[in-house]
């Protein structure tokens, strides 16, 4: 019997090292957010209501659904999209139309924490038209879809500038500018051998941002999710 045993036993030790030695890198969770969903862009967003709903109800304000629905022949029939989530947009309104850190209120200041989620989307109707649609078109890499592995490497700068190397400048369809590129972080102590991320860097600003959830793939294009700690103004 022992001599069964043993094999077993080592079988068993072989799994758990084999589990042990996996990690699981944070991202948000968007929803099947690694699958191919067989819909447009538009549609995928109503799926999930949790992360998407807010950027439904402001991009009807902005007249862009044939933005997501693949039809709007200046931006094309795929696009890349930095997905802004309803965390993101809910820190713009707060910031914009809530008390401010200092204590002093705005014209019409709202409190958060007594809104319900509808009363919060509502904010969206102070908004300009113009404003939503700036907010959106930012994020919006036209005529492209582009995977995680279809952006280039590169580096943040040494020596603090904006620019590093490698990575490439792209023309959102604002007409605003983003430096991205692709770096592997170091894992276990060996540059180079984790997790593959995407960065985002606005040459404007100097804010620099992260991608959280990769290759939301449809009909329409790609959607790379922004960090919750995203804030459309930081581009």
């Amino acid at each position: 019997m022992r001599t069964i045993k043993h094999p077993i036993y080592l079988l068993a030790l072989l799994v758990l090292s084999l589990f042990s030695s996996c990690t699981k890198y944070d991202f948000i969770e968007t929803g099947k957010a690694t699958s191919y969903h067989d819909t447009t862009m538009w549609e995928y967003f109503q799926t999930d209501s949790y992360n998407w709903s807010y950027l439904v109800y402001m991009t009807k304000r902005a007249g862009l659904e044939d933005l997501f629905q693949g039809t709007n022949t200046q931006y094309g029939p795929n696009i890349t999209f930095l997905g802004i989530t309803n965390h993101s947009i809910r820190r713009y309104l707060y910031r914009t139309y809530g008390i401010n850190a200092d204590g002093t209120s705005p014209a019409d200041a709202v409190d958060p924490s007594t809104l319900t989620d509808e009363e919060t989307m509502k904010l969206i109707d102070r908004m300009s038209v113009a404003t939503c649609r700036s907010i959106i078109l930012d994020c919006v890499i036209p005529q492209e879809k582009l995977l995680l592995e279809d952006f280039p490497a590169g580096r943040k700068a040494a020596d603090g500038s904006t620019i590093g190397t490698g990575g490439k400048t792209y023309t959102m369809a604002s007409g605003k500018q983003l430096w991205l590129y692709t770096f592997r972080d170091t894992y276990a102590g060996v540059a180079g051998s984790g997790a593959n991320r995407l960065h985002i860097v606005s040459p404007t600003t100097s804010i620099s941002r992260d991608i959280a959830s990769h290759d939301i793939q449809t009909r329409t294009g790609v959607v790379h999710s922004l960090q919750y700690d995203f804030t459309p103004t930081d581009f």
